[in-house]
């Protein structure tokens, strides 16, 4: 499973204290994501495909190039990504009604109850996370991800760690 991952690491020690950091976050980022896939495919759906729900559902009727800004992928993804979820029905397109050259995305009915769905297999996921890493390190590990992004900056730094809020509330 997940921890079978190895965790190779270049020579014995990085110059930079910060680009262990990096490589570190990326094998992290590996075996979470990898995990999550493993979780979400039992409703037959992707972490992208995740994402953009979460993301039509937080929006009201978002253009591409907003949906693409909103959720931080890249207008390719983007578009395989809501293709696959109107193959299974899940969302649609529409001209907008302001700017028929416009194309805006909507999550379906169909769409909203997948959604819930897959909520509770992410909850279950993040149960299981916490278990293993223990719920503290889980919450220090977000706060600290959330708190290196703001700085940074970028888009949508600002609108997850919200959203991570609204739903701690």
């Amino acid at each position: 499973m997940v921890e079978d991952l190895p965790s190779v690491r270049p020579g014995p020690k990085f110059a930079a204290p910060l680009a262990e950091l990096v490589w570190t976050l990326s094998n992290l980022e590996r075996r979470l994501a990898l995990g999550l896939t493993v979780a979400l495919s039992e409703e037959n759906a992707t972490p992208d495909q995740w994402r953009i729900l979460e993301t039509l559902e937080r929006l009201d009727s978002p253009t591409m190039g907003e949906l693409a800004e909103a959720s931080g992928m890249a207008n390719a993804s983007l578009s395989r990504t809501v293709d696959a979820l109107e193959d299974t029905a899940c969302a649609y397109r529409l001209p907008a009604v302001t700017d028929r050259r416009r194309i805006t995305v909507h999550v379906s009915d169909r769409g909203r109850d997948k959604l819930v769905r897959i909520r509770e297999i992410v909850a279950a996921w993040e149960r299981t996370l916490q278990q293993m890493i223990g719920a503290d390190a889980a919450q220090a590990l977000i706060e600290a991800a959330e708190c290196a992004a703001c700085s940074l900056g970028g888009a949508g730094a600002n609108s997850h760690s919200q959203s991570r809020r609204d739903r701690r509330s």
